[in-house]
């Protein structure tokens, strides 16, 4: 375990951090309110509703996690013009994250998801969204703003939901323009288009993903080696670290080798967003000078923290010292 006074010297460099984020945004939207009686007309709860909130949601929460932790964030995604499209850009910019890289496709709506509570519990969730990819003219757009954003940061986090966005042909031009620009780039994928990240310094998917791309199965701690060995070579990044849940990080490097960083159990209320909290703080770790165990762990913290706190949440650097038993 990594000592305390170098945990501390890492985070507070995360402020100097300038990442940009690439992705499918997300207006998550909650109804809150309670149950008393099932509806006269079919046999469904009747919600009265209490209140309503929205939070960003998807790469949004990269954004939001990376902001929260103390960097300068810049977001690059699309749009619809429509009112969750305003909601969003109120959301940044209450997180301070630039919006210049955003574009709007008027062809499709922005991907709201609106979850229906009550008594704590989801009652339905309705999604308003359109998964084809997006037209030639809004990749075009998306590719010029992107490049106008590059000379503004010093690494990016490309965040795939698989919503459209990130088409092949758009994740290969952008990986093109990180490269000139010579960019560090770590990647949270979904299924499909894995080879696109070829000269990622990182790709992280979770266990389930990972199995799912390369049809290996982990049954044993030996499975492990043989999964990320054929990630490395299916992705063409420097390294991979693969999120395990209550199991912790496992991590692959063409330099490194196999390495597992176990993490503490810890209560756990909402694991929803855990996995954004994990790239964005592998992101600021790897930036700010971190070994890749020193990023895994600070990584496990992170996520630790915000699994134990109802809905998808976010932490401070405070927060994150403090969950490594560290004094700021």
């Amino acid at each position: 375990m990594t000592d305390g006074a170098r945990f501390a010297a890492l985070v507070a460099q995360f402020p100097a951090r300038r990442v940009l984020v690439l992705g499918d945004v997300i207006l998550d939207r909650y109804v809150w309110g309670s149950v008393d009686r099932i509806s006269p007309e079919a046999p469904v709860p009747v919600v009265r509703v209490d209140r309503e909130s929205s939070m960003l949601g998807g790469a949004g929460n990269v954004a939001r996690n990376l902001a929260s932790l103390g960097a300068q964030v810049e977001i690059v995604a699309a749009l619809g013009d429509d009112d969750a499209a305003q909601e969003l850009l109120r959301l940044f910019g209450s997180w301070k994250i630039g919006v210049s890289g955003l574009v709007t496709a008027a062809d499709r709506p922005t991907t709201l998801k609106t979850r229906v509570i009550a008594r704590a519990q989801q009652v339905v969730r309705y999604d308003r969204e359109l998964e084809e990819p997006i037209g030639a003219a809004t990749a075009q757009a998306l590719l010029q703003t992107l490049r106008a954003q590059t000379d503004r940061v010093e690494g990016a986090v490309i965040q795939d939901y698989g919503k459209g966005l990130l088409s092949t042909d758009v994740i290969q031009q952008a990986m093109a323009i990180f490269a000139e620009q010579r960019l560090r780039v770590f990647v949270d994928p979904k299924a499909g288009n894995w080879g696109a990240y070829r000269s990622a310094e990182l790709v992280k998917p979770n266990l389930r993903e990972a199995e799912q791309v390369t049809g290996i199965r982990v049954r044993q701690g030996e499975d492990l080696e043989p999964l990320g060995e054929t990630l490395l070579g299916l992705t063409g990044a420097q390294s991979v670290a693969i999120t395990r849940g209550e199991e912790g990080m496992s991590l692959f490097s063409k330099e490194e080798g196999f390495q597992h960083v176990p993490t503490q159990a810890r209560a756990v209320a909402d694991v929803a967003g855990a996995g954004d909290t994990a790239v964005a703080t592998l992101t600021l770790a790897r930036l700010s000078g971190a070994t890749w165990t020193e990023a895994a762990e600070l990584a496990n913290a992170a996520a630790g923290f915000v699994v134990g706190v109802p809905g998808t949440a976010t932490l401070t650097p405070e927060q994150l010292l403090a969950s490594l038993g560290v004094r700021p």
